[in-house]
């Protein structure tokens, strides 16, 4: 999705040139489109309705830096399921939660496929799960993973929250040593640095140290794809770009090549070493359902080997921007929001003290601290569009007729600043999720948003999300108080690309006693 943003810098000047060549052209060859009196483009009856494009690019230029805010406010205009252009792709753009609920879940077999997207075919070998479209392959492929997943976060000897919980302590010690003597510290490459280690230790079994070669790839890999993510796909939805000279591309095809040797490395090292009395981490989970599930399932619906391991690497992707990005949120809502910040180390204090270290066993009892993490992932709201979902056949979605192989975009900003579920949505209140009279999280209002999607796409490593972020927030906050910085102006607008960051920002660090 970060390609609308930031469509042009992906393009470069020479495929603006042909750009402009095709755009001229496209106005002397094609038809007009039929123009309604209120300059809209005038939909067959049951079609959904939605703005003019222009040949070639469609909407594109309508939707500027910030494609979220710009499809939010096309919402108020022609509601829950409207269509617009993508370049050359027709898409429909699916707002508020019971419009995606629809969809989603009641729907799901006429919504749950993905957009037959250029680079979708190199992401994961081309085999990939999270990129994968619906058919019975990826069924079969997503319930080996999620059944990998719960075999190595619900076994009793879980190691899981053994790594968080020692990552944890490592992030606090590293913010209070770089925050000492009043440094304004930018946290983000020791939350970004901490994460990367939980993904190493649910995939490869270990903890690296920060100078390790392995640790460096692997962030060097993910740097690499975000940025080039970022950046943007044109191709994808101006498939013809593909016969044109594509430096952008070219290069992001040896970042995948990069990836896909580094994972393939690991899990030679894992396959030569496994053994099925003791599994270390997700790689050996997988390599277990490579061997137990049997071949006439796997060959009745076209699923290899290479699927199954090959998903560690969807996991690496997955699990690294994602809670690194929520984190840095955290901090920067605790820090200009003090009195929540106060509340939430008060209860923490009461329920766990100062003597230990939280684990994921307290999370039940900080239901303000629960309410902090789902205020601040619904007001960050990282995936404003989640992955690209398409059609699967012809369908009727709220009497809207939406044709088979439609990109879909599914646009939870519209589900998380929704006014009618979340008064005044541009402000962070916790308070939203937190009935202060039983001293528990609203768990009425907690079903309003959709951090974690839902239907047959939703994230399958929520449990492991969740189990990090408890940990993460509650030892942060337990260890350290951060605080603006005089003189600094602090806002809570983000920097549009793969996931919705926040703008750079410093704050102050203080070692709680």
């Amino acid at each position: 999705m970060s390609l609308i943003g930031n469509f042009f810098s992906g393009l470069g000047l020479y495929n603006l040139l042909i750009l402009s060549i095709l755009v001229y052209i496209s106005f002397i060859l094609l038809k007009r489109y039929v123009w309604s009196v209120d300059g809209d483009v005038r939909y067959s009856q049951c079609e959904p309705p939605g703005p003019w494009g222009l040949p070639v690019l469609g909407n594109l230029l309508q939707l500027g830096s910030s494609p979220h805010k710009s499809l939010t406010k096309m919402w108020t205009k022609y509601g829950n399921v409207f269509k617009i252009q993508m370049g050359s792709r027709p898409t429909v753009v699916l707002n508020g939660l019971e419009t995606i609920r629809q969809a989603l879940v009641r729907q799901y077999e006429d919504f749950s496929g993905r957009p037959d997207f250029y680079t979708f075919n190199f992401i994961g070998k081309g085999i990939s799960m999270g990129f994968g479209d619906y058919t019975p392959r990826w069924r079969t492929h997503r319930r080996i993973a999620q059944n990998a997943l719960a075999m190595m976060l619900n076994s009793r000897d879980n190691p899981m929250h053994i790594f968080i919980e020692a990552e944890a302590e490592v992030l606090v010690g590293n913010l209070i040593d770089q925050g000492k003597g009043n440094t304004p510290i930018d946290p983000h490459n020791e939350i970004y640095l901490s994460v990367g280690n939980i993904i190493c230790a649910m995939c490869f079994g270990k903890r690296y140290q920060r100078d390790d070669p392995d640790f460096q790839q692997l962030i060097k890999n993910n740097d690499d794809f975000m940025s080039f993510a970022a950046a943007g796909n044109p191709v994808d939805i101006m498939p013809w770009l593909k016969h044109f000279p594509n430096p952008p591309l070219k290069n992001f095809l040896g970042i995948l090549d990069t990836m896909n040797k580094f994972c393939d490395r690991k899990t030679d090292e894992h396959l030569s070493t496994y053994d099925s009395s003791y599994l270390r981490d997700i790689t050996d989970a997988l390599i277990h359902f490579v061997k137990e599930t049997p071949r006439e399932e796997k060959e009745a619906v076209g699923l290899t080997d290479d699927h199954i391991l090959t998903t560690v690497q969807e996991m690496i992707g997955a699990g690294f921007d994602t809670i690194a990005t929520t984190l840095q949120w955290s901090i920067l809502f605790m820090a200009t929001n003090p009195e929540f910040q106060k509340q939430m180390q008060a209860e923490i204090d009461s329920v766990i003290g100062k003597d230990r270290y939280p684990s994921y066993n307290d999370y039940e009892n900080l239901p303000f601290t629960e309410a902090c993490i789902l205020e601040t992932m619904r007001h960050s709201c990282i995936f404003p569009f989640a992955l690209p979902h398409s059609s699967t056949r012809d369908s009727i979605l709220n009497g809207h007729f939406i044709a088979e192989r439609t990109l879909i975009f599914i646009n939870m900003w519209s589900v998380n600043r929704d006014p009618a579920n979340f008064p005044n949505p541009e402000k962070y209140d916790p308070y939203r999720f937190y009935d202060e009279a039983t001293k528990t999280v609203d768990r009425v209002m907690a079903e309003k948003f959709i951090p974690f999607g839902m239907g047959r796409r939703r994230c399958p490593g929520e449990q492991l999300a969740k189990m990090e972020l408890c940990i993460f927030f509650s030892t942060l906050y337990q260890r350290c108080s951060f605080a603006t910085v005089p003189g600094m102006t602090y806002e809570y607008e983000s920097k549009y690309g793969l996931t919705l960051k926040p703008k750079d920002f410093v704050v102050s660090v203080e070692k709680r006693t």
